[in-house]
């Protein structure tokens, strides 16, 4: 037999669980009205997290489009403070590698501060290499590094970005490779770059470009057969493009080059007429070459007594 302790407490808990029962509260009810206080609750939670959010995403818009703001009335150096500290208080922001970037366009495009742009830049490879900012970045490095003639530099960049980047732009990027060949001088490589470009059949525009630098690159290095082919090829495959004046004007400099001053004099001439505005130029270097076409035959003889006086 318990102890008579044991017997109340007993009678007690029974009596609390059986009058919860004569009130009709059936252990079913206790459990929905459990579950229902359970789903409020979590409601509650989902309206703190959307409103926190909500208040979130707000403060990140309103910080942003004070930079924007600022960078739209011209106050440049403002609008680099308001980006950085957006960038710093909102780092997991979606806008955050754009304010980054535009840090370093607003130095590099308006307060020609070349130095501190390249900072902003390598700041947004560092922070978010995976972004679509972190490609225009190696973009305006590449251009940067072009114009102060670090060649090898842009090279690495637009090779990053060929091997990474979009495939729809891959053919700007190698083209812009073989341009930083030429500008170094290293016309067999820059060659090898185009025609690559070209095995790839990339739009129109680009093929047109590729081809014209072919023959440039043939210009450059000396090889004016090659480079006389080259200039037929380009006319031939595009007519009616815009450098066809150019490619005809190149062409005859290379014949004159060359020492096929006949053909390059009766090549300007027909220019002449064809582009009226190239009528001056051209007769600049008309004159030139009739001078030395005329003095041609005078040079040869010349030529012909030291040679008879030596025997």
């Amino acid at each position: 037999m318990k102890p008579r302790r044991q017997r109340q407490a007993d009678g007690h808990c029974a009596e609390v669980f059986t009058g919860g029962l004569d009130r009709g509260l059936s252990f079913t009810s206790l459990l929905r009205r459990s579950a229902q206080r359970l789903v409020v609750f979590s409601i509650a939670l989902i309206f703190i997290a959307v409103f926190t959010a909500g208040c979130s995403n707000e403060a990140e818009e309103k910080a942003f489009f004070r930079a924007e703001r600022a960078l739209g009335e011209g106050e440049h150096l403002e609008a680099i403070a308001f980006y950085r500290i957006f960038v710093e208080d909102f780092p997991e922001s979606e806008f955050a590698p754009e304010a980054q970037y535009k840090i370093g366009v607003v130095y590099d495009s308006h307060l020609k501060n070349i130095t501190k742009a390249l900072d902003a830049y390598s700041m947004l490879l560092y922070l978010y290499p995976g972004s679509p900012e972190a490609t225009l970045a190696r973009e305006q490095r590449a251009k940067v590094y072009s114009s102060w003639g670090r060649h090898r530099e842009s090279i690495a960049e637009y090779a990053w970005m060929l091997e990474y980047g979009s495939e729809e732009r891959a053919g700007g990027y190698r083209y812009n490779i073989a341009l930083e060949y030429i500008k170094m001088g290293d016309y067999g490589q820059a060659r090898i770059e185009l025609d690559e470009l070209i095995k790839s059949a990339p739009p129109e525009k680009l093929l047109s470009n590729a081809y014209y630098q072919v023959a440039t690159a043939l210009q450059l290095g000396g090889n004016y057969s090659g480079a006389v082919e080259a200039y037929d090829l380009f006319i031939e495959k595009f007519p009616g493009h815009k450098l066809t004046s150019d490619a005809l004007l190149h062409k005859a400099t290379v014949l004159e080059q060359s020492g096929k001053l006949k053909e390059a004099l009766a090549l300007m001439k027909e220019l002449r007429v064809r582009y009226p505005e190239l009528s001056e130029a051209l007769a600049i270097k008309i004159a030139s070459a009739e001078k030395r076409f005329s003095n041609g035959p005078k040079l040869n003889k010349k030529r012909k007594r030291r040679r008879r006086r030596r025997k």
